[in-house]
């Protein structure tokens, strides 16, 4: 059974995606904050080391949206939202 709850963690994580900052040449600077997002869209800013920091900002994709999340994973309809438009 222990076998089954490892694989099935190694799939979650496998599922995150990361977007990280560069340099104006295009380099990655992994010193800096990434930020992490899994299938469910949740954006999540994440250390040098790979620890995601749910204390600080989070967002949620829905749509076309982005919209603000506490740290507790409830959207924030009082905070403005983002528009995500393809050129």
């Amino acid at each position: 059974m222990s076998t089954v709850l490892f694989l099935s963690l190694v799939n979650t994580v496998a599922a995150e995606n990361r977007i990280y900052q560069t340099d104006k040449y295009g380099n990655i600077e992994y010193n800096k904050p990434s930020y992490t997002f899994p299938d469910n869209g949740q954006i999540v800013e994440t250390d040098k080391f790979g620890n995601k920091q749910y204390h600080k900002d989070q967002w949620q994709i829905q749509g076309d949206k982005i919209k603000p999340l506490d740290k507790y994973g409830n959207v924030l309809p009082h905070k403005p939202s983002f528009t995500i438009k393809k050129h």
